[in-house]
């Protein structure tokens, strides 16, 4: 599906737009090798590896934008993705093994004191939390739980009892017939998809600053 991708693709864009400041090319006569040479970045505490940064390049290739220094958390259960101490930023799908353990504290929290909503054992940042809720329409309760790449989860050290793109799609049938839901509001910076396999839900902390947004996506491929 088209809006699919489009979902997808967004998710460099939303690294690239957060990301510290980058080298002039005014001041830079090869700009390009410069910033390759000089770019820094980590996954989950450790620097990106030789692998990490192959893996990252097919996803540049394919977005045609470069991930800028920065240091970034990673999710390789469920795929999520985001800038180190900040909320889900994006999906860049489940198993890359990029970089090393993902720690409690990866978002900001980490003693249960920011939201008490681990998964894959991460403290959801409140903008995750908020995400989650405008997108199943409830908060997540507390505790421990797991998410896998397609949207299960369940407490830690039990089975699946749901999955969130099932709980959202089951949300909004009751007014769409069971077609994919999609609301956007272009003003706010805000949007909310369903269906298909994906959810996800794009917002911004302001309202007129870009660089405030975030996104929580499950299942996007």
């Amino acid at each position: 599906m088209r809006l699919i991708r489009i979902l997808s693709a967004t998710t460099l864009s939303l690294f690239v737009a957060c990301a510290s400041d980058t080298p002039s090319s005014a001041s830079n006569p090869h700009p390009a090798a410069a910033a390759e040479a000089a770019r820094m970045i980590t996954f989950n505490g450790r620097p990106a590896t030789a692998r990490d940064l192959q893996i990252l390049a097919r996803f540049e290739a394919q977005w045609g934008v470069q991930v800028p220094s920065g240091d970034y958390w990673y999710d390789n259960s469920s795929g999520a993705a985001g800038l180190w101490g900040g909320p889900t930023r994006g999906f860049l799908g489940p198993g890359l093994a990029l970089g090393g353990p993902l720690t409690a504290n990866a978002s900001g929290g980490g003693n249960g004191r920011l939201t008490g909503v681990f998964i894959n054992g991460r403290e959801l940042h409140p903008l995750d939390v908020q995400g989650l809720t405008k997108m199943l329409g409830q908060a997540p309760w507390p505790g421990q739980w797991w998410v896998d790449g397609q949207g299960n989860f369940g407490a830690v050290g039990q089975g699946p009892i749901g999955n969130l793109v099932a709980a959202a799609n089951q949300r909004n049938a009751g007014s769409r017939g069971g077609n994919p839901y999609y609301k956007s509001d272009i003003q706010k910076g805000s949007s909310t998809f369903v269906g298909s396999g994906c959810a996800a839900v794009t917002n911004r902390l302001r309202a007129s600053d870009s660089d405030s947004t975030y996104s929580y996506y499950v299942g996007c491929e």
